[in-house]
């Protein structure tokens, strides 16, 4: 599962479905808080993160991720 954090809605939905039309799975969000809510019952295999977004930054919610144990792991493209 690819997960993507952008809040701009078309470059969001064209991410999700370029990544899906080559057999993936992924899922968009729009805002950090449906993200992290995605987060507690998934864990992506690589997240594609904004970096200016509502609600907060992409730089904290890589640093939160990085200091979780359950995504420290989890590759991280901004």
């Amino acid at each position: 599962m690819i997960y993507i954090l952008e809040d701009d809605a078309s470059i969001r939905k064209l991410v999700v479905y370029t990544i899906q039309s080559q057999g993936m799975e992924a899922e968009g969000f729009e805002r950090p808080s449906q993200f992290w809510e995605a987060l507690e019952r998934r864990t992506p295999d690589l997240l594609l993160l904004d970096i200016m977004l509502p609600e907060e930054d992409g730089l904290s919610i890589l640093q939160k991720l990085r200091k979780r144990s359950d995504t420290k792991q989890v590759p991280i493209a901004m």
